[in-house]
């Protein structure tokens, strides 16, 4: 009975936390939109600003381009490129400040050889084959379990554990992992993102300061709901595993 409670108020708030994603999602969505249109005191663009930072910074090596599609803005440390969206790269607003100044900061974590990004990084590829793996492991298990319902099976009990519940509580594990480490890699780019936009006067005042935290505070809470959605998935799997096993004994 008890393991039954906890299992639906960990649905339940799996199903708010989903919904609160698409909610921050969207207001992220309309803050960037919104000071896409104010312009920054500066009149630079988000390319311009880009690699002034990364020039004062020492750093010669990353280039900035611009990319053939919005909402791709990243830092590649393996081609040493900044690519910014063509609504950042172009324009002269809070938004493209703000955004380009964040992938800034993170060429500037790289070129610090900071703990925090190293070690991201290195998780990265294999926390990407676990998942893969994991995933095809669930579709098959998934598709086996449905198959065993269908026809009657008996061995849908022992494909659910093995198929489905182990590989969950594996791939989102190692994706709350990652997502756990990243967090503050990304408020530590937004810190340095803002720091670079007032001591290089791209944003002189206090309108313009708030404007900036609003954007990167907004993206920033994006990362937050991920990671608490994943920690609620991976109970909930984690949840009923313990459970099977703990009635098997």
């Amino acid at each position: 009975m008890e393991f039954y409670m906890w299992y639906w108020i960990l649905f339940g708030l799996i199903i708010f936390l989903i919904i609160m994603q698409v909610v921050v999602a969207s207001r992220f969505k309309k803050t960037l939109v919104h000071y896409s249109s104010v312009p920054n005191k500066s009149n630079k663009t988000g390319a311009e600003i880009a690699r002034e930072i990364l020039a004062k910074n020492g750093i010669s090596n990353v280039t900035v381009i611009k990319a053939g599609k919005e909402g791709v803005d990243h830092y590649d440390p393996r081609k040493n490129h900044i690519m910014l969206s063509p609504s950042i790269y172009d324009s002269s607003s809070i938004a493209a400040a703000s955004v380009a100044a964040h992938e800034v900061g993170h060429a500037i974590q790289w070129g610090k050889r900071e703990l925090g990004i190293r070690f991201r990084d290195t998780l990265a590829q294999p926390i990407g084959i676990i998942s893969n793996i994991g995933s095809v492991m669930m579709n098959i298990g998934f598709t086996l379990l449905i198959f065993g319902l269908i026809f009657g099976s008996n061995s849908s009990y022992g494909t659910f554990v093995f198929w489905i519940l182990v590989p969950g509580v594996v791939v989102y594990g190692a994706t709350a992992l990652f997502q756990l480490v990243t967090l503050p890699i990304e408020y530590n780019a937004s810190y340095k993102a803002k720091k670079q936009l007032q001591t290089m006067g791209f944003i002189t005042t206090e309108d313009e300061r708030i404007a900036t935290k609003k954007v990167l505070n907004a993206a920033a809470l994006t990362y937050v709901m991920a990671l608490i959605t994943t920690l609620a998935v991976f109970a909930l799997y984690l949840l009923k595993l313990l459970a099977i096993i703990g009635s098997r004994r």
